[in-house]
């Protein structure tokens, strides 16, 4: 088989394809031997009819046109593999006459591929970059951390109930007609006054109370309360506070360090908090900086991203965010209804990042060409071993089916983007950032960073850059047939 292709505008190509009698020859054969095992013929078994009898039992025409419609999808494909071509659509496929097993047979397919990007300079990209900067401050907070978790409960029996005390009680609440409220009521329940466990109007009744002493209070539950029977109502409650106890946190000292951590001293924890801040926060400095440089290329590169690819990465978001809402125990159908909202109206408000994340997409595979990077078979491996960790078949047999049903090219792609990118940021120049921007950054930073303590699970931090989904989807259907002679 052989194929010529000629650009045409708009991103689109021509591909004129030449198929060899032989290659004709063998698919309409293996239709009629397919055709054979569904046709009953008298005198054969089931399957075992020649090729001459099925042809005069379903007819010449008939044979030839299902031949086709089989092969037709295979050798356009196989003509896109062979030019390594980037179909983003689905072909308009023109052709004049039938297939000939002595001549062959030719036809030609139009279609939209993957635009380039045009790049300028990308070496010596200039991004602004924060400081990995740790104080005293965000050390103490750390350790704050292991000291709640080490604290213990001491009674409380020379003041009334303050914030953040534990308090043991008995309540029991009632309707305005005098009788029980379903519900309402609970003994030796224990809380944290300002936990946020029960209603902030109850808890709030709560604080200057004294061991052993009762209470009664009204509270009128919120209309939007959980529990559909309470909303709205007016509810007398008796309180007993059985128990009054208050949080007592061990000392920061070499005691400590050996009970909580590792460590002899509490000079050594305090510095390998420290050195897991800095390096919590030096993995979310180097990502920040690494968005920023995508963000500075993509904002002087020239490039046109086609509509449908922008429909096909807004559909891949929105079925990543319904599957974020199916892990949280929710169909997708029910948040919709829940939001008043549909999927249609999802994928319209994400489809600015969808092409914002396309165009950047476009521009790292530009990148990958102009510097000759490609995806490593090892490094393919080594993601797909990840992959059969949780099931029960070889990478091996996973590596199969990716290339069959093409997700392993995807794969490559997300692989060889990644390492642009990373070429990218090797050659960009950081320069300081202003200083309101620095300020915003350092604010959230601070909030992740009181959560990091040595040992503690830390999610990976976010690249940044596009990363590519993969999904697979049948493409035999959607190929066109114009067939003229019609």
């Amino acid at each position: 088989m052989t194929a010529n292709v000629t650009k045409l505008e708009d991103n689109k190509i021509l591909i004129e394809v030449e198929v060899s009698p032989e290659a004709v020859q063998k698919g309409v054969e293996a239709k009629a031997r397919e055709l054979g095992k569904q046709v009953k013929v008298p005198g054969f078994r089931q399957g075992k009819a020649p090729r001459r009898v099925i042809e005069n039992r379903v007819g010449r025409d008939y044979l030839y046109m299902e031949a086709l419609q089989d092969s037709l999808p295979a050798w356009y494909s196989a003509a896109v593999v062979e030019n390594d071509l980037r179909p983003i659509d689905a072909p308009k496929i023109d052709f004049d006459g039938t297939l000939d097993e002595e001549e062959g047979f030719k036809f030609s397919a139009t279609v939209e591929v993957r635009p380039e990007a045009t790049l300028g300079e990308y070496k010596g990209v200039e991004a602004p970059k924060r400081e990995v900067e740790i104080d005293d401050e965000n050390v103490q907070g750390a350790l704050k951390e292991f000291q709640d978790q080490f604290a213990t409960l001491a009674a409380v029996e020379d003041r009334p109930v303050q914030e953040g005390d534990f308090v043991i009680l008995d309540y029991k609440g009632e309707g305005l007609s005098g009788g029980a409220v379903e519900g309402a009521e609970a003994e030796d329940y224990m809380m944290e006054v300002g936990g946020g466990e029960l209603l902030p109007e109850f808890e709030q009744n709560i604080v200057g109370m004294s061991a052993g002493e009762r209470k009664q209070f009204g509270v009128t539950f919120p209309l939007d309360y959980e529990e559909e029977s309470l909303r709205g109502q007016a509810v007398l409650f008796r309180v007993h506070v059985k128990e009054v106890k208050e949080r007592e946190l061990p000392p920061l000292d070499d005691e400590f360090a050996k009970e909580a951590s590792e460590f002899e001293t509490m000079e050594e924890f305090r510095a390998a908090v420290r050195g897991q801040l800095e390096e919590s926060l030096g993995q979310r400095v180097e990502a920040e900086f690494r968005g920023r440089v995508l963000d500075e290329l993509a904002r002087r590169t020239e490039v046109t991203v086609p509509g449908v690819m922008v429909n096909e990465k807004a559909e891949e978001m929105a079925d990543a965010f319904e599957r974020s809402v199916r892990a949280q125990g929710i169909e997708p159908e029910q948040y919709y209804q829940l939001a008043g909202s549909t999927r249609e109206e999802v994928k319209e408000r994400i489809r600015d990042d969808a092409a914002d994340t396309v165009k950047k997409e476009l521009i790292l595979d530009a990148v990958a060409v102009a510097e000759g990077i490609k995806a490593d078979e090892h490094e393919v491996m080594h993601q797909i071993e990840h992959l059969a960790q949780d099931t029960d078949r070889s990478p091996k047999e996973i590596a199969a089916t990716m290339r069959r049903n093409g997700t392993y090219v995807l794969l490559e792609e997300e692989i060889v983007r990644s390492q642009a990118l990373d070429f990218l940021v090797q050659n960009a120049v950081p320069v300081p950032m202003p200083e309101e921007e620095m300020e915003e950054q350092g604010e959230a930073a601070e909030t992740e960073e009181d959560d990091v303590v040595p040992g503690a699970g830390e999610a990976a931090p976010e690249a940044g850059e596009a990363r590519v989904e993969a999904s697979v989807q049948a493409g035999e259907g959607a190929t066109q047939i114009d067939n003229r002679e019609e």
